[in-house]
């Protein structure tokens, strides 16, 4: 029998109706009333109940059974009327805390998202491929193999290399990936955004002097100058990152198309020629094509800087990576934070991946970031999901103005859309994930009036 430890810090007889459900579902409850006493508990901890009437003394022995029992999952009980205790004992790592008194329904619900978060993250740890975080690129889906694929060839080559993607899609997390995977490895990693609003901030960056007004360049046969706190000169052994290249203004990018055709430069201060030893990967967004036929980008350029070329898929393009992004995301702003580590369910893993996620990983990224700081509970739901999130992506507030009837059929209808949408319309596919049969699923949608567009067919 699976052993269950009921703690109350003020030394008070445990609560009846507590101790009957931990029973009824199968747990041996045992009080205890000091710290010293944990260490004489032989058996195996899963759940702990902690009395927050003394919360200094409560939160000494629920982290002591933590520390003797880690898997142990830890249930508070704190008056309602003292609100700090129940946000301190969150941040100690409670996992969720129950008004006095405590409901017998309300405690078997908490213990059954306890146990379904346990879950999730033993799953999680089973499935997780080693892969999946290759170079720092999150994402195993079939429309990232071959882009990583690519980023392994092009790493070992020495030629320009232009990466086209949606702002957000992770175009410098590929840039990087490439460094961490090619000779250079050891050598700098050099960022240039080449959209800032003054444009001689840039080239002043990327050469450390202007040119004069005179002219684009200086003349045809000498070296084009720079110095050394240039982000050119820093990044010489490494690599030189342009984001967002074709917003670069016209004068620094026929100073660039100089330096790659001399691959020498001319040290002002140390009056010496220097090799360029740099390889110089870009970024551009979907209007590449647009910048070239309008001039804004110089073929030359482009020409050098797109030897090869990797197109990185918007997050909705690869909807199979959601799941373990969002879990990235949320563990890494957890530590982030010191906030105590929260679990997505599954429900809320099915929304998150069927959201259309224009701002692409930022937008996910921010989103999680809420939910962190206005979710108390250690589980993350559906319905925590959809208060904060529209169908369409964009966060919205919880409407206030409906009743209880309205504001649950509104929940139910944009959840069954969101799962009809993450599989086409796929009605038996929706229906399992649903867990319903496609019968209901079809009731279900007339009631709502949900209407399966054509292109799911």
């Amino acid at each position: 029998m699976v052993s269950a430890t009921a703690v109350l810090a003020s030394g008070r007889a445990p609560d009846a109706d507590a101790q009957a459900v931990l029973r009824e579902l199968g747990f041996e409850t045992i009080h205890i009333d000091t710290i010293d006493a944990i260490k004489d508990l032989t058996d195996a901890v899963s759940i702990c109940l902690v009395d927050l009437r003394e919360n200094g003394e409560a939160l000494r022995i629920a982290r002591a059974v933590r520390a003797q029992h880690p898997d142990a999952i830890v249930i508070g009980v704190a008056d309602p009327a003292r609100p700090h205790a129940a946000a301190e004992a969150i941040r100690a790592g409670v996992f969720d805390v129950l008004p006095r008194p405590p409901l017998a329904s309300d405690l078997r619900a908490l213990i059954a998202n306890a146990r379904e978060q346990s879950t999730i993250a033993a799953a999680a740890r089973a499935q997780r491929h080693p892969e999946s975080l290759a170079y720092g690129v999150v994402g195993t889906s079939p429309a990232m193999r071959p882009v990583m694929e690519l980023v392994q060839r092009a790493a070992a080559a020495q030629c320009g290399i232009l990466i086209c993607g949606e702002r957000g899609s992770g175009r410098e997390m590929i840039a990087r990936a490439i460094h961490a995977h090619s000779s250079q490895r050891t050598g700098p990693f050099i960022k240039v955004d080449c959209s800032n609003p003054v444009p001689e901030d840039v080239e002043l960056l990327l050469f450390g002097a202007l040119v004069k007004r005179g002219g684009n360049v200086p003349e045809r046969r000498s070296l084009e100058r720079v110095r050394h706190h240039s982000s050119l000169y820093e990044a010489i052994g490494g690599f030189l990152f342009l984001e967002n290249v074709a917003e670069m203004s016209a004068r620094a990018q026929a100073r660039l198309v100089r330096v790659l055709r001399d691959r020498e430069v001319f040290n002002e201060e140390a009056r010496e020629r220097v090799a360029l030893t740099v390889r110089i990967v870009a970024s551009a967004d979907g209007s590449i094509q647009s910048a070239l036929e309008e001039g804004r980008l110089r073929p030359d350029l482009h020409e050098r800087l797109s030897l090869v070329r990797i197109d990185v898929p918007a997050l909705r393009q690869r909807r199979e990576d959601i799941p373990a992004l969002a879990t990235h995301f949320l563990k890494e702003l957890c530590q982030t934070t010191g906030t105590p580590m929260k679990t997505l369910t599954r429900p809320a893993l099915t929304l998150l991946s069927a959201l259309p996620w224009r701002g692409n990983a930022p937008e996910l990224r921010g989103l999680l970031e809420r939910l962190i700081l206005l979710v108390p509970a250690g589980l993350i739901r559906l319905e925590d999901v959809l208060a904060h999130t529209q169908l369409e992506g964009s966060p919205g507030p919880t409407r206030l103005d409906s009743t209880l009837r309205q504001a649950r059929a509104r929940f139910e209808g944009e959840y069954i859309a969101a799962v009809l949408q993450h599989h086409h319309g796929r009605i038996a596919d929706a229906a399992k994930a649903l867990g319903v049969q496609r019968t209901n699923l079809y009731r279900k949608m007339r009631r709502l009036n949900l209407m399966r567009p054509r292109t799911w067919a």
